[in-house]
């Protein structure tokens, strides 16, 4: 039955378990091995509807004002991993464009070199760059180009804000956030229980509809 609620899902590689709470500067080992695995066996149980993001490396994530160590060379290895995941047959591959933080040059080149790997466009492709940012020039401007890169791709936005959407609605076909779980209105608090997260979700999905339907 549950298969049955959903056109497609996205199977995240936990970079915010990793690199942010844990501070690792790279995936634990062996998990890149048993990533696929796991992703052929998502795909085959769901038909193809799971797109299955391939590891990358954020460079948005910062500690103290400085940078965690996952942000050190995140583009390569974010490339390197989706050459080494794109050919692998049978999982709808989720690759995930990464860049220097707020670097418009790194964005730019980010996105040829992916358009380069996967053979142009890609059936279904992510923004993961725009995750922490809340700069609403910087996510409209990554939104933009990616959709200039990839015209008929799936694009994906990791992480994005409300304030950003409006901007950005044209350009992406979908996005997470957690921030439905934050304060809705001033003096209010994050959820607590499951009653309050019902009551914040439909609050945020009401407010995602004024958005699109502005």
């Amino acid at each position: 039955m549950f298969k049955r609620r959903f056109d497609h899902a996205i199977m995240d590689s936990n970079v915010g378990l990793f690199f942010f709470h844990m501070k690792l500067s790279d995936y634990p080992p062996k998990f890149l091995e048993r990533y696929m695995y796991v992703a052929r066996s998502i795909s085959e149980a769901f038909d193809g509807r799971i797109f299955i993001t391939i590891p990358d490396y954020p460079a948005d994530y910062y500690v103290d004002d400085k940078p965690t160590p996952s942000a050190m060379d995140n583009v390569e290895r974010t490339l390197r991993n989706i050459e080494r995941f794109i050919g692998i047959g049978g999982v709808n591959w989720l690759p995930v464009i990464q860049s220097r933080y707020m670097d418009t040059f790194s964005f730019i080149d980010s996105c040829n070199r992916l358009r380069e790997i996967v053979g142009g466009d890609y059936p279904q492709i992510a923004i993961g760059t725009v995750c922490k940012c809340r700069n609403v020039k910087w996510i409209t401007y990554c939104c933009k180009y990616a959709r200039k890169i990839f015209p008929r791709s799936w694009i994906h936005a990791f992480g994005l804000t409300l304030k950003a959407l409006p901007h950005v609605k044209r350009y992406i076909d979908s996005w997470d956030s957690t921030a439905w779980t934050f304060p809705r209105s001033p003096g209010r608090w994050s959820c607590k229980n499951m009653d309050e997260a019902v009551r914040y979700f439909m609050e945020y999905m009401s407010r995602i509809g004024e958005i699109l339907n502005g």
